[in-house]
């Protein structure tokens, strides 16, 4: 059973919040395949502490479901263009799902070829992209991937929205587990400016503009607009780049697609993944890895990319009361 001995949360197991997750999905209208996969990446997301790619963000999925712009009895459809590449439909449903069905193949891939892509289209927003390159770096395959999303932040100074926030991650395989980092192309996700005005609260100078193209600091107002980049430019280039990686599959580019929170047409926005043999280029690869991983930290204080897995969640109380509603 949950525990509640912070009034503004309930701590949980992974089991226990994988069952949570599994009830909330398959009565949103998921199939079993469906609902596992999601819950999976839901409990990583948790365990990572990233409760706003996490619990938070499975409401939206719950709300997807429901309003049919998630395929809750999607079947992806896997195929290879060429021995390297590997393309999924996801047929209206999930990621994580498509992400799946195609694994075995595709790591295998990587593993014989020394490289390989993935790439999945017809698919709900991507969630937590560092669940991705994790997984691969847990079977010894250095992860790279990026996915787009609907039209949300300004490119190169415009005043309107026109590319997703295009989160990307990278893995490599470690001893004491992958070394991982996600950040979205953003000075910040857009998940934050929708909680700050959910608070009522101002947001920080350089995260978002207004509709007209002028910084703002109210929340409200940057919803009506876009965010901005990291970096100007530079987090301008980053971003295109990912969106053009991540549409080489056939997907939707950012301003083409509907958005994820509203309506009953799936986004369709795309998703890329390369997976790399650690040991490409020899065995002794990877414990060079190791070495300057090591010395960065004890010269310089920097322990890349570690990440603490809990083993009880703490979910906020009103996430797990909305979860528990969907059940």
């Amino acid at each position: 059973m949950p525990t509640f001995s912070d009034p503004s949360s309930v701590s949980l197991s992974s089991a226990q919040l994988r069952d949570l997750c599994i009830a909330a999905i398959t009565s949103a209208g998921g199939s079993p395949a469906l609902a596992s996969s999601l819950a999976e990446a839901t409990v990583a997301a948790e365990r990572r502490g990233k409760t706003h790619v996490g619990s938070a963000h499975l409401v939206d999925y719950l709300d997807g479901l429901e309003a049919g712009r998630i395929n809750g009895r999607a079947r992806p459809r896997v195929s290879d263009a060429l021995a390297a590449a590997h393309h999924v439909d996801a047929d209206g449903g999930i990621a994580q799902l498509a992400f799946d069905e195609a694994f075995a193949g595709f790591t295998a891939a990587a593993t014989e070829l020394g490289i390989s892509i993935l790439n999945i289209t017809n698919a709900f927003t991507a969630g937590e992209l560092g669940y991705y390159t994790t997984r691969l770096a847990e079977q010894g395959l250095i992860g790279l991937a990026g996915a787009n999303s609907p039209a949300l932040m300004s490119l190169f100074g415009s005043a309107d929205p026109a590319t997703g926030t295009n989160p990307f991650s990278f893995a490599v395989p470690h001893a004491d587990g992958p070394r991982m980092f996600d950040q979205a192309s953003s000075e910040t996700a857009w998940v934050n400016i929708r909680d700050a005005a959910d608070r009522g609260d101002r947001i920080p100078e350089g995260w978002a503009q207004d509709e007209r193209g002028a910084s703002t600091v109210d929340a409200e107002a940057a919803l009506a607009g876009s965010l901005l980049p990291f970096g100007g430019v530079k987090g301008s280039n980053l971003a295109l780049m990912v969106e053009l990686l991540a549409v080489h599959g056939g997907a939707r580019f950012s301003l083409d697609a509907p958005a994820f929170d509203s309506g009953q047409e799936n986004p369709g926005t795309g998703l890329f993944i390369i997976a790399i043999a650690a040991d490409a280029f020899g065995p002794e690869h990877m414990d060079r890895i190791a070495v300057h991983l090591e010395r960065l930290r004890t010269q310089f204080g920097i322990d890349f990319g570690r990440k603490h897995h809990l083993e009880d969640i703490e979910l906020p109380v009103e996430i797990h009361a909305a979860l528990l509603d969907r059940c």
